[in-house]
């Protein structure tokens, strides 16, 4: 009896080791890992250019935006396929965040198994390593914890899948260029390039991988990457196109071709280093000053690759291809072609997400290697291996949950953003403008001012110390501000709003009038400054106007309170008492507790000789008012 239940916790152990080792476990510590790891950004608010992406974006919200995405973009990139499938996020969820943190969850979840199976079928040992190290790594974070980064998590598995089938294709000696395989892998990075334009390159990755295989690149090789350079020639023009329209006309931006090799030389060495010791992240990043020579950084990266290459009968030839899957993710992103981020950092974690997968894949096989070895070493080899490993995933994990806890809102966001990296004005400027917000214009305006001294030529800065100085109750400081503001950036629809508001608040009424008309030349569905002209005009004495334009603004933004308010008003001026009592109500149903709209209306039924209700109108505005 003794004997059979020995048998059976024996039988029973080996049932749970090979379980263990198996294919489902390893998933499932993958899933459970990157759930532990963003679980505090899944609740997250929106930030810094998700308004843009799609909390305010008009494509989105809009009935036929699935389509309109294809003929007639709204924003800088041309990138239809994410934008339909953000529309499709949109009438799913709505505003509610969580929805879109979770997409963003699943396809980083996905992005990690596909890269495991991609590095198993080029023969990595121990594949399933480099998933999981993707999937926790901290130069993820920003890329799923941060909304706008869908279509970094969307283009990803895309680019995995379209290397997949390639390989599945190349490996294959009896499969024509137009087999299944070879199609399907030309289909997926049509989808990637239509979610994202920096995987533009991918081409030249198939050129290393022929070189991986072969030793060499024949002409069979430059044959079937030639329909892949034609869709990355067509979509990456079209790409080009959007950023200098659309993007390269705005200051700060790199007005240049050819940016400083030197500051983009950095950045790969920046980005290397973040990915093999990840710390000191940051959302965004100050540029480079630095006294060696620009030069320098792409010595270093030549020295190294002409290392790989003297070891490339060995393993210096997988070394090169990780090597160039890492530089050729990365050279769309680091300043050489214009894009419009590089106005506000000289790089970004999630710019290098594609170029991640190679760090991952390359500590997988590095450890597999050792692995190997471990079995010729003596018997507590391989626990000591497995012991290291699994502590280094879990710094990592800790590291990454940590740097997500961050992204729940936008005060814990920009503030770690500016103490990280000071000397980036960005940083700066927001959590100025965060510390604004929450009723602190002191601490804002010495914020800004230092954002100011590091970027003298932004006007967003300039905006954003006019709100400041405005509140500090210095308003001819302020409107110096604004003008500074629009003067640096004569399009910008938000500076001539400010301008015009501060203008109309020092009882400038006509030079407020100009500005805010400005603005609406600039961004016809202002609805707030459209609000605002309509104050000006009602105090030129032009009350049907002004009440049109307060009917413009409720057409653009149907929940605008102050609108409902200020046409009231302008009703109760004109003598027409019972049209302002349904303004004062129609306020009142969008917030409850307008103590304004309460007093107005109170004051409006006593003109009608209701004074009971008057009475109830007056008591309501006192409890409002005392909240």
């Amino acid at each position: 009896m003794k004997s059979a239940r020995l048998n059976a916790h024996r039988s029973l152990s080996q049932t749970v080791l090979r379980f263990l080792a198996g294919r489902t476990a390893r998933v499932l510590v993958i899933l459970a890992a990157a759930a532990w790891v963003f679980w505090p950004a899944l609740r997250g608010t929106w930030l810094w250019d998700d308004g843009l992406e799609v909390a305010k974006n008009p494509l989105v919200h809009g009935s036929g935006g699935w389509w309109k995405a294809w003929v007639a973009p709204y924003g800088m990139d041309y990138l239809p396929l994410k934008s339909t499938l953000q529309w499709i996020e949109w009438h799913l969820w709505g505003d509610h965040v969580f929805g879109y943190h979770v997409a963003n969850l699943a396809l980083h979840v996905c992005g990690a198994l596909l890269l495991w199976r991609l590095l198993e079928k080029l023969g990595a040992r121990l594949p399933w390593i480099g998933g999981l190290l993707f999937a926790i790594h901290p130069m993820a974070v920003e890329s799923v914890a941060w909304i706008s980064e869908f279509k970094n998590t969307l283009s990803f598995p895309a680019i995995l899948l379209a290397m997949s089938h390639y390989v599945d294709w190349d490996t294959d000696p009896s499969a024509p260029q137009g087999s299944r395989s070879y199609v399907l892998s030309l289909l997926w990075f049509g989808v990637a390039m239509l979610c994202k334009t920096s995987v533009v390159l991918f081409p030249l990755i198939l050129l290393v991988f022929a070189w991986w295989r072969r030793g060499r690149i024949g002409m069979a090789d430059l044959r079937a990457a030639a329909p892949f350079f034609a869709v990355s020639l067509a979509l990456g023009l079209i790409a080009l196109r959007f950023q200098w329209e659309r993007a390269m006309g705005l200051p700060g931006t790199p007005g240049r071709w050819m940016p400083m090799w030197g500051q983009a030389g950095w950045s790969v060495l920046a980005y290397l280093r973040s990915c093999v010791f990840p710390m000191g992240l940051a959302p965004v990043y100050a540029p480079f000053h630095l006294s060696l020579p620009g030069a320098l950084p792409w010595l270093v990266i030549g020295a190294v690759l002409a290392f790989f290459w003297t070891r490339r009968k060995g393993w210096g030839r997988h070394a090169l291809l990780g090597s160039g899957w890492f530089l050729i993710h990365l050279i769309p992103v680091i300043g050489l072609v214009p894009i419009a981020y590089m106005r506000v950092s000289p790089r970004a974690d999630h710019l290098a997400y594609l170029s991640l997968a190679a760090v991952a894949g390359g500590a997988a096989a590095v450890f597999g290697a050792l692995w190997g070895r471990a079995r010729a070493m003596p018997s507590m080899a391989r626990p000591v291996l497995a012991f290291a490993a699994a502590a280094a995933c879990l710094a990592l994990a800790a590291g990454s949950r940590a740097y997500a806890t961050l992204f729940r809102d936008e005060g814990a966001f920009w503030g770690a953003a500016a103490e990280r990296e000071p000397g980036a004005w960005l940083a700066r400027s927001n959590r100025g403008r965060i510390l604004l917000e929450e009723g602190h214009p002191e601490s804002a305006r010495a914020e800004l001012l230092e954002a100011a001294r590091l970027e003298p030529a932004s006007a967003e800065v300039r905006a954003n110390l006019g709100a400041a100085l405005d509140r500090l109750g210095r308003p001819d400081e302020a409107i110096g501000e604004y003008r500074r503001a629009v003067q640096l950036e004569p399009g910008f629809a938000g500076g001539h709003y400010d301008l015009g508001r501060a203008l109309l608040l020092s009882g400038r009424t006509k030079e407020a009038a100009d500005e805010l008309r400005t603005a609406l030349r600039i961004d016809p569905g202002y609805a707030a400054a459209h609000n605002n002209l309509g104050l000006a005009l009602e105090r030129l004495g032009r009350p049907d106007e002004a009440i049109g334009e307060f009917r413009v603004a409720l057409r653009a933004d149907p929940d605008l309170r102050e609108a409902h308010l200020n046409i009231g008003n302008a009703f109760f001026r004109l003598g027409r008492a019972e049209d302002a009592v349904g303004e004062y109500r129609a306020a009142l149903r969008q917030d409850p507790h307008y103590d304004a709209a309460h007093r107005n209306l109170a004051i409006a039924l006593e003109s009608l000789g209701r004074m009971d209700e008057a009475r109830v109108e007056h008591e309501a505005a006192a409890a409002a008012g005392a909240r």
